[in-house]
């Protein structure tokens, strides 16, 4: 009576904590060693396998594999196999849109031998193309009762995970590819911000003009060199940025640190940001020496654009796996709602009709006690479900938008006993179904954070819906607490809620402004552009 969909509930948590994944910089074996980890205890399974699926040479690595013993394996990692035409493996790329399951043991021609009394293996599927499989075995009565939609939700979300993390490491290897070239440089290399402000300089500098890049680093251009130069330079610039041109030519006329006065030959790449000028960086060198450093500098200038193209590629990656995440919990919560919630409402208006039927005859003490038990986990069991189906998606936030929504989660706050006020001002309208989406998850966060943390007896809401911006501000008073040297401290002390605040914002442009302080509470201040991002 009244029993859940096997692996609902543990199917939703794992589904959150792997959405976790994505916002850290691990690379792609690390990642899917923790998704499967997660499975493993989450759905009770014996093994659990992830592989990685190479079309052009149809090949699968194995990227992870785990057991509730270590002898117990579907199938050792780190090797690579060849997919042929009558394994399980092959089976699954013919037909990718359900999971496959398999009530046996027996021998594969690609897999080998299991040990176990079924093997279920569903494709991980991104932009419609399978690019892994995730196998979990166990006994044939877990594995039969998993859903597959669940499955799949899980299996595509791991391809996501898998992809960001691939970029994340390719980055990064360009990014110390790039610092090695710049560091063995024969000639300076040099990276100036918008305003001309040193960001980088290579040891060179100290060769060619006497100072230490640490001398220079964070000082403007303009200090070291002749006005003549500034001027002509500073000319040149803004006449390439007014055409977004991608380089421009110059020369600098640059006093070294003894005194004397050296001729150099600057070509630079210019890097922008929407419409201004984001980063200046090139090479300065003596004429003598131009000629035979041009190709070096046209490698240079590809792979920086290459480099740059790729962090934009990284955003595009983790704004697809936000809004996969935000799906599948908009998904979930329906399947809970339209699911299991009904069955139960169902069952609740059946035990009320036999109530009324036993309780015509003369039912015992315990026999009624039980049926008012059994009425109550009911009404319980109804309630969660619901409360758990609004928290991961609420239906005030696509019915009604983002103030409706905001005053859903002051409301929910307040029944922790935090008093609460929420304040919309300005131009309140509907926004784009992504701004309204960030926007609620960085006030749910904030909230949470009081809640759980802050030890906040009051807290401060405002909205305020300017013509082309939209300005979140969050006010507790609570015990506060140190704030960290830049966004990554956070993850790695653990703080992933505050993390993910950063990066949604970041992907839609926005900025946010953390104030906080032992025993002076936080003020978060989060400023969102309101313009037309397609």
């Amino acid at each position: 009576m009244g029993r859940r969909k096997p692996g609902l509930d543990r199917g939703t948590r794992l589904l959150l904590e792997m959405g976790r994944i994505t916002r850290d910089n691990q690379g792609r074996d690390d990642a899917l060693a923790r998704i499967a980890g997660l499975v493993l205890k989450r759905f009770r399974v014996d093994a659990v396998s992830i592989l990685v699926y190479d079309q052009s040479s149809r090949s699968a690595y194995v990227s992870a594999s785990t057991g509730v013993r270590d002898d117990r394996l579907i199938i050792s990692p780190d090797i690579t196999l060849r997919v042929t035409g009558d394994s399980l493996l092959a089976a699954v790329l013919r037909s990718p849109d359900r999971p496959l399951l398999v009530r046996e043991r027996r021998g594969d021609p690609v897999l080998g031998e299991w040990p176990f009394d079924a093997v279920i293996a569903v494709p991980m599927v991104s932009t419609e193309d399978v690019t892994g499989f995730m196998l979990l075995a166990g006994s044939q009565r877990i594995l039969s009762r998993l859903s597959p939609d669940l499955l799949m939700a899980v299996a595509g979300h791991a391809s996501i995970i898998a992809d960001r993390a691939h970029l994340t490491e390719s980055l990064r290897r360009t990014d110390e590819q790039y610092r090695v070239f710049a560091e063995n440089a024969q000639d300076m290399v040099f990276i100036l911000d918008g305003g001309g402000r040193f960001l980088y300089v290579n040891p060179v500098s100290r060769e060619i003009l006497g100072y230490e890049p640490e001398e220079m680093i964070g000082r403007y251009f303009g200090e070291f060199v002749t006005p003549e130069s500034w001027a002509a330079t500073t000319a040149e610039v803004k006449k390439a940025a007014s055409k977004r041109q991608k380089t421009v030519e110059y020369t600098w006329v640059i006093q070294r640190k003894d005194g004397e006065y050296a001729t150099l030959h600057v070509r630079a790449s210019l890097i922008y940001r929407d419409f201004d000028l984001y980063r200046h960086q090139g090479i300065a060198r003596e004429p003598s020496v131009e000629n035979r450093l041009k190709e070096q500098l046209a490698k240079q200038g590809m792979e920086l654009s290459q480099s740059r193209s790729r962090v934009e590629r990284m955003r595009e990656y983790l704004a697809v796996a936000n809004r996969a995440q935000e799906e599948e919990r908009a998904r979930i919560a329906r399947d809970i709602h339209d699911g299991a919630v009904q069955y139960l409402v169902a069952l609740r208006r059946r035990l009320d009709l036999f109530g009324r039927e036993y309780l015509k005859g003369s039912p015992s003490e315990s026999g009624r006690k039980a049926l008012e038990d059994m009425d109550s986990l009911l009404d319980t069991a109804i309630q969660d479900l619901r409360e758990f189906a609004r928290n991961l998606r609420p239906p005030v936030l696509d019915d009604f938008g983002l103030v409706s929504a905001c005053e859903w989660l002051a409301e929910q706050t307040a029944k922790e006993g935090i008093s609460v006020v929420f304040a919309p001002s300005g131009d309140i309208r509907r926004l784009s179904g992504e701004v309204e989406v960030t926007a609620f998850r960085i006030v749910q966060e904030a909230l949470a954070n009081a809640v759980k943390h802050s030890r906040a007896t009051q807290v401060e809401v405002g909205l305020e819906f300017l013509e082309d911006t939209l300005l979140i501000t969050v006010r507790d008073n609570g015990r506060g607490f140190e704030l960290p040297e830049g966004v990554g401290a956070f993850g790695r002390a653990g703080q992933m809620g505050l993390v993910g605040m950063f990066e949604r914002a970041e992907m839609m442009g926005g900025s946010i402004d953390l104030q906080s302080a032992l025993g002076k509470g936080t003020v978060l201040t989060v400023s969102i552009p309101l313009v037309d991002r397609a």
